[in-house]
């Protein structure tokens, strides 16, 4: 058999500039044109406005493009705040009016939901905001090196790997958002070079800078970490693969955090909610969309260290938490004790196996003569197509979805939709200002049998 060889298309666009007509925005946030029929996705343009591009990628079946001119724009553009914004990919949107970032995300939900159900009008409930800016309570910061050794103290650039250094990021807090200058002077200042990978803040009750060390220190350089750590209102922390140690262990405190009147204490390594207002904001929106009374039994699943089920357990019967990972139920069961709360159970169970009946669950309701009568759930990204099939057995009246991502969280509705549930209120959770992330609130009720 002969092959015959087929040479492969030129690029016609890549590397050109061009006008391009933005009609709508993706569900990353770029702007969305045509070159002819091929469509062309533009970072930074906004729905209304026409810009020049430039083609930075050429495929098949679409282009992508960076915005180089805005030449109409659009009436809710507005200057970005951070002057990192279009080198730096840890924001996407700053460019939008936050108005406009709302109605965005808000329609991303939407769009998916008319995609993964038969459902054409969502009951939107008044969306959850907070802080547009210093909200983050806890961020990694990269550090790269270049030829030189001397170090790069930053972010990623947009749909890079590559570092850009950062002066000052404005959704950190204040404690942190200015001090990338001293990070990188002290960093380029330690005779081991190259020795650190990132760096990680967090801005609890007690804040903390923890330095990724990837080579072993000096003595002198220890030194000057320490010297550091004196200067700074926070504490200072060297982790290697081995461990984490505080360099001022003697003024050390826990890491905590309130939600109400529970204070939660966590590791370094543990998962938190980011945005420390809009996390106290949506427990108690969930408290109350799910109707709490004395009676309730509820079960949190993906309950981590407690976030939801100590509050909870503050207005119920009882909480039973479930948890994949050993060590946040461990954290969940010194909470519940350091908060004087005896009727929180936690769990450990692998809630995304397959093939998983749940008869774990099934004989703890049955030893405590006990039935649940709600659940919430605040899953990972990956969602919870398997919990949501066991959680359909225990026929409660309501389950309270809390999601980080809307596409899985959809996809798991549409289980819900089918088998006896109804959407009843759904509502934004803008955890991310400035960002093209998406947190929702979703109540499915039972529908009463006629």
């Amino acid at each position: 058999m002969v092959n015959f060889y087929k040479p492969k298309a030129a690029n016609k666009y890549l590397n050109q500039q061009v006008k391009i007509e933005i009609k709508s925005l993706d569900i990353n946030g770029d702007g969305v044109g045509k070159i002819g029929k091929k469509p062309v996705f533009v970072d930074s343009a906004l729905p209304g406005e026409t810009v020049e591009a430039k083609i930075i990628q050429e495929k098949s079946k679409y282009l992508r493009g960076k915005t180089k001119n805005v030449l109409i724009s659009a009436s809710n553009r507005v200057q970005p705040r951070c002057k990192h914004f279009y080198q730096c990919g840890g924001c996407d949107l700053q460019h939008l009016a936050y108005q406009g970032q709302l109605d965005f995300k808000q329609q991303k939900v939407s769009d998916l939901f008319r995609r993964n159900s038969d459902i054409t009008s969502l009951p939107w409930q008044t969306s959850l905001i907070s802080d547009k800016w210093h909200y983050r309570r806890k961020a990694r910061i990269g550090v790269q090196y270049n030829k030189h050794n001397q170090a790069i103290v930053g972010f990623r650039q947009k749909s890079s790997n590559v570092l850009t250094q950062i002066k000052s990021c404005p959704v950190l807090p204040q404690l942190f958002s200015d001090e990338f200058n001293d990070f990188t002077q002290l960093i380029n200042s330690l005779d081991a070079k190259a020795a650190i990978s990132h760096i990680e803040v967090i801005d609890a009750e007690s804040a903390l800078v923890i330095f990724r060390q990837v080579r072993k220190l000096t003595e002198h350089d220890r030194q000057k970490f320490i010297e550091f750590n004196q200067q700074k209102p926070y504490q200072i922390a060297l982790q290697t693969d081995d461990a984490t140690e505080l360099l001022t262990p003697q003024n050390g405190r826990l890491l905590s955090y309130q939600v109400n009147d529970c204070q939660l204490n966590f590791a370094i390594t543990d998962f938190v909610q980011v945005n420390a207002k809009l996390n106290t904001a949506m427990v108690n929106q969930a408290m109350q969309w799910l109707e709490l009374d004395g009676d309730d039994v509820v079960l949190d699943l993906f309950c981590g260290l407690g976030n939801f089920s100590l509050p909870l357990a503050k207005q119920v019967n009882s909480v039973i938490g479930v948890e994949g990972v050993q060590d946040m139920v461990d954290r969940a069961l010194q909470n519940a004790k350091h908060n004087a709360l005896t009727n929180c159970q936690f769990l450990q169970a692998d809630l995304n196996a397959e093939n998983d009946d749940w008869s774990w669950l099934k004989d703890k309701m049955a030893a405590q003569q006990s039935t649940i009568s709600k659940v919430l759930l605040d899953p990972a990204r990956a969602g919870a197509l398997n919990a949501v099939t066991n959680i359909l057995k225990l026929k409660v009246a309501s389950i309270l979805y809390i999601s980080c991502d809307p596409a899985t969280m959809t996809r798991d509705a549409k289980v819900l939709l089918a088998n006896g549930y109804q959407l009843s209120k759904i509502g934004l959770m803008d955890m991310f200002s400035q960002t093209r992330h998406v947190e929702t609130m979703a109540l499915f009720t039972r529908k009463q049998k006629c």
